[in-house]
C-alpha cells in the first residue's frame, strides 16, 4: 500500500521528545516512505514546557528545508504543531500553528499525566481555532482519561466540525488495553477521521503500514483506506494530497 497521510509525528528536531537531529529525521521518514508513506508531517509540540516562540519557529523552520533537502521529493515533508489544550492558546493566532497545506490545528486531549479535571479548556482552543477560520483536528481522543470511557464527547465535537485522529500505535495495544479498545471503538462506529502515527523516535517509529494492515483486516479495506490517506483533509487542503495507490 502507498499514499499513506500521516498527520502527526515529531519527525523534526525542535527541542521537544522528538528526534534530536536532521540525520535522525531523514532516516526514520525515509524508512517509513518505504513502508507507504507518501505525506509525512512534523508536528513540535508548542505548550507551554516547549513554549511556541519566533526562534522556535525559525530553528523549525530551518531543519523543514534541511530535512526535505536531504529527502529529495521522495516523501512529501510538512511541518505543523500538536498544540497543548493551555490558555497561552487563547491569545495567540491560531494561523500561526496551522498544518503547512490544510486549513486546520492539530489540537491534542491531554493526556493523563497532566491532570486535567475537565474539557473545559480544551473545548475553549478548539473554538479559538475554528473562529480562525480551521478546523480543529483532534490528536488521540483515546489516549485522554476523560473521554476514552465516555466516547459520546468525541461524537458531539465532531458534530461541530471537528476531526478526530487516533494513533496507530494505540490500536496497536502499546498503550494499554483500555486506551485500544477506546480506538478500536472509535475506528469502529465511525468516529474516528484519521489514523496517525505520533512517532517520535526509533523506539516509537512513524510506521503506519502495520496498523493499516491490522484495521484493514477487522475493518475491512474499504474503511481502511480513507483513515490513512487523509481523505478527511481533502475538503481542507490548500495544498494537493496525493492519491492513494495499492501496492
Amino acid at each position: 500500500m502507498q499514499g499513506f497521510v500521516d498527520i502527526h509525528s515529531h519527525m523534526i528536531p525542535s527541542g521537544d521528545d522528538g528526534v534530536r537531529s536532521v540525520d535522525e529525521a531523514v532516516e526514520l521518514v525515509l524508512e517509513a516512505a518505504s513502508r507507504g508513506t507518501a505525506v509525512q508531517y512534523a508536528t513540535p509540540h508548542a505548550m507551554d514546557r516547549h513554549p511556541f516562540t519566533d526562534e522556535r519557529r525559525r530553528r523549525v523552520t530551518a531543519a523543514r528545508e534541511q530535512i526535505r533537502a536531504r529527502l529529495e521529493g521522495r516523501v512529501d515533508f510538512r511541518v505543523g504543531w500538536e498544540i497543548s489544550p493551555e490558555p497561552w492558546l487563547l491569545d495567540a493566532d491560531p494561523r500561526m500553528l496551522s498544518m503547512e497545506g490544510l486549513d486546520a490545528c492539530l489540537l491534542e486531549l491531554p493526556l493523563p499525566h497532566t491532570g486535567p479535571r475537565n474539557l473545559n479548556t480544551f473545548v475553549a482552543c478548539g473554538e479559538h481555532i475554528a473562529a480562525a477560520g480551521l478546523v480543529p483536528i483532534m490528536g488521540h481522543p483515546e489516549r485522554c482519561d476523560l473521554v476514552n470511557g465516555d466516547l459520546d464527547q468525541v461524537t458531539e465535537l465532531r458534530g461541530r466540525g471537528w476531526l478526530a485522529q487516533v494513533n496507530a500505535s494505540s490500536l496497536l495495544g502499546r498503550h494499554g488495553s483500555c486506551v485500544q479498545d477506546a480506538g478500536w471503538t472509535l475506528v469502529e462506529t465511525g468516529r474516528a477521521d484519521i489514523v496517525a502515527s505520533d512517532g517520535h523516535r526509533a523506539n516509537r517509529p512513524p510506521w503506519l503500514d502495520e496498523a493499516f494492515a491490522v484495521v484493514a483486516a477487522r475493518a475491512g479495506r474499504e474503511r481502511a483506506l480513507p483513515l490513512f490517506t487523509g481523505a478527511a483533509l481533502a475538503p481542507l487542503a490548500t495544498l494537493p494530497l496525493p492519491q492513494a495507490e495499492p501496492a
